[in-house]
């Protein structure tokens, strides 16, 4: 009777690592679409300046995930700012290629690849695609200080 106990808190455990594990599928990863838009469909996102030494995400145009959370901001020079509560801010490069920004930054611990992604023909709205240390991500975002949000 011991032993039956035994193989029951262990298939317990399994079952219960298993779902704890699990991450929600808050990144809706299985139910976007994504479209190759022109250059000029995603330059709305730009802000039609250079990258300052101090963005201002008060001021400028960003994309914001709040659950993440993460905010990006691109600027017309090529290079764009994030701000990451819990690893901090900082800068790096972006450009245009096969209908989406690609970003990278390099820190001091690993280096940063994001995609920008249109979620719709005319790029309305658009999600971050990259990894992180627990696999793919991709997080829908929202426009702020844009003309018309």
């Amino acid at each position: 009777m011991g032993c039956q106990k035994i193989k029951i808190l262990i298939l317990s455990l399994f079952i219960f690592v298993g779902f704890g594990c699990g991450r929600s599928s808050s990144d809706d990863k299985g139910e976007l679409q994504y479209f190759t838009v022109d250059q000029k469909a995603l330059a709305t996102f730009i802000n039609d300046k250079e990258m300052p030494t101090d963005p201002n995400f008060n001021a400028d145009k960003t994309i914001l995930n709040r659950d993440y959370p993460i905010e990006v901001a691109l600027y017309k020079d090529g290079k764009w700012s994030y701000d990451l509560p819990n690893l901090g801010k900082g800068s790096g490069t972006y450009e245009f290629k096969n209908g989406k920004y690609n970003l990278y930054a390099k820190r001091s611990l690993f280096d940063m690849y994001i995609e920008i992604l249109a979620t719709d023909e005319k790029a309305e709205k658009v999600v971050l695609r990259f990894s992180d240390r627990f696999g793919p991500r991709v997080l829908k975002t929202e426009k702020i200080n844009f003309p018309d949000s």
